[in-house]
């Protein structure tokens, strides 16, 4: 059909209708509110008992008046990567993810653009609202039992600052893709504001940045700060904009990302961790180097420790992105680790969890040899050998990256104390990390069909609770010695003996989880015989009551 041709009234009338009959099937706004209203009753509920359950004492003038010079700072670099983040993405096409039918004929129909996709970018801006809005006042929860003052006022502020933060990430994303902001003008500029924000929370030297404003909202509590409230009226001033101009998102970009986002949230549905992984790498264009960083990588020839050097083959392919991935999560451990050594003990949860997903970049030679089964199998060894081999370099690089974490934490104490905590916990926090990244990737989906879950419903739900924990877990658990150090310290005991016990126990677990790498194929083919046998013993008794039954 000709582009110039007249679209009668009628179609063009047609599809209106269809819009609106779409608005109308949404959920109603009262729904969503019992929704909200049910999930925040039994969230603030647990929030309210772990922090009870934590107990953490309350901070010294000292204390409070180093937080009030440089908390402002230290949060701004949330707002900061929240619009890295949030430029990044728009740049490739999101943050919007529209069904592939309504790219293809919606999009393209004559029709009003904007009208198409201002309604999916207000659902994901409510539930990013929502979300932030719960993050900040569990948040603030916690802050409240140490800081002086109100509690409920350290929960509202809490609340307005990771409003205020999901607001600029999201707004930035909204105008990076309505106006097609190159991706390498999004990087440079969302870097520039990163960097700028952590040589400001570093040296007292720069000037301050952008972001510390927003920072100064999540510390209102100590003292009210007008600066505060531009922030908040920036960020709602780009998601305005970014709504306004919405409709100048790229087709060709947002029918890619609506492929993968499609296939991300099969796999997430399937708990499929690797498949999520390997989707949301092609999703930001993170794929490895065509040439390794180091050119002596390229011909390696014979080599005495083929899958050592293998490994270390794929580290230097990584591209830039996820180098500055692993050194940011670095610094957000790092930060964790000096706010749970201070007292603050729920952040060794955050310090778990960004080693775990940095573990999980570095766990990727074993990962490649899970998604190439017909590879592994035509190596002359065995596979529980050849798993175990990979686990090497992951150890090497987690090192490396709880040593960038623990130096990070110390920044800002340099007692000696705490020096031997943090450098005797830098074994256990990285092998801990690399056990629950290789558990999560070498699980992979739960089987479409299984006994166990046909047989007894409730211990198939308690075991996938289990698969979805324990890794995380593991990695969270890497980080107890520095608590079992700070209590050693508050006691007066060796902190050297109280920290290598502990440490000792941790390393225990990894090691386990290194001998279940090594025979998990053999688990598994003696776990299916035994229960093909057991079906086949059934069937015969069945059979023979059957049988004897007059």
């Amino acid at each position: 059909m000709r582009d110039d041709l007249p679209v009668p009234a009628s179609v063009v009338a047609d599809l209106r209708r269809a819009r609106r009959r779409q608005r109308v099937a949404a959920i109603h706004w009262v729904d969503a509110l019992y929704q909200v209203y049910i999930t925040g009753i039994v969230a603030a509920g647990a929030v309210l008992a772990l922090s009870t359950v934590v107990g953490d004492s309350r901070l010294d003038p000292a204390a409070i008046d180093r937080a009030r010079a440089s908390g402002p700072a230290v949060l701004g670099m949330v707002a900061a990567l929240a619009i890295f983040v949030g430029l990044r993405s728009g740049s490739r096409g999101g943050p919007l993810a529209v069904e592939a039918a309504d790219v293809r004929h919606v999009l393209l129909a004559p029709v009003d653009r904007g009208d198409a996709l201002r309604a999916p970018a207000l659902r994901q801006l409510r539930f990013a609202a929502f979300t932030a809005i719960a993050v900040g006042a569990a948040a603030g929860q916690f802050a409240g039992r140490r800081f002086e003052g109100n509690g409920a006022a350290w929960v509202a502020c809490g609340a307005v600052f990771a409003l205020c933060v999901a607001g600029l990430g999201l707004g930035a994303a909204l105008v990076a893709s309505g106006r097609r902001l190159p991706s390498w003008a999004a990087t440079l500029a969302g870097g520039a504001l990163v960097v700028w924000s952590v040589a400001d929370v570093a040296s007292d030297l720069v000037p301050a940045g952008p972001a510390r404003t927003a920072g100064r909202i999540a510390l209102w509590p100590l003292g009210f700060d007008p600066l505060g409230l531009v922030p908040i009226a920036v960020a709602a001033a780009v998601v305005a904009i970014g709504l306004a101009g919405v409709a100048g998102v790229s087709l060709e970009a947002a029918e890619r990302r609506t492929s993968l986002v499609g296939q991300l949230r099969f796999a997430v549905t399937l708990q499929d961790l690797r498949t999520v992984l390997v989707l949301r790498r092609q999703l930001a264009a993170d794929l490895p180097r065509s040439r390794p960083w180091l050119p002596s990588w390229r011909r390696p020839g014979r080599a005495l420790f083929p899958v050592w050097q293998r490994g270390w083959r794929g580290v230097a392919r990584w591209p830039a992105a996820r180098l500055v991935r692993l050194v940011v999560l670095a610094v957000v451990a790092g930060f964790a680790l000096r706010g749970a050594w201070t007292g603050t003990t729920p952040l060794i949860a955050v310090a778990g969890l960004a080693l775990w997903v940095a573990a999980l970049d570095a766990v990727e030679p074993l990962a490649q040899e899970t998604d190439h089964p017909g590879r592994r199998d035509a190596v002359p060894l065995e596979e529980g050998r050849l798993m175990v081999r990979h686990l090497a370099v992951p150890a090497v690089v987690m090192t490396v990256v709880a040593a960038g974490a623990a130096g990070v934490s110390l920044a800002g104490g340099r007692s000696a104390l705490e020096a031997e905590a943090a450098m005797t916990a830098v074994p256990p926090m990285a092998l801990a990390a690399v056990a629950g990244a290789v558990s999560s990737v070498l699980m992979g989906a739960p089987k479409p069909f299984d006994e166990l879950a046909v047989a007894s419903p409730e211990i198939a739900g308690m075991r996938t609770a289990v698969r979805t924990v324990w890794p995380p877990l593991l990695a969270v658990g890497g980080v107890v010695p520095l608590l079992v150090a700070r209590a050693a310290v508050e006691s007066g005991r060796p902190v050297l003996d109280a920290a290598a016990l502990s440490g000792a126990v941790v390393l225990g677990v990894a090691l386990l989880v290194a001998a279940w790498v090594r025979y998990q194929s053999d688990i598994r083919a003696w776990w299916a015989a035994a229960s093909e046998a057991a079906m086949k013993g059934g069937g015969a008794t069945e059979a023979a009551d059957a049988g004897g039954t007059p």
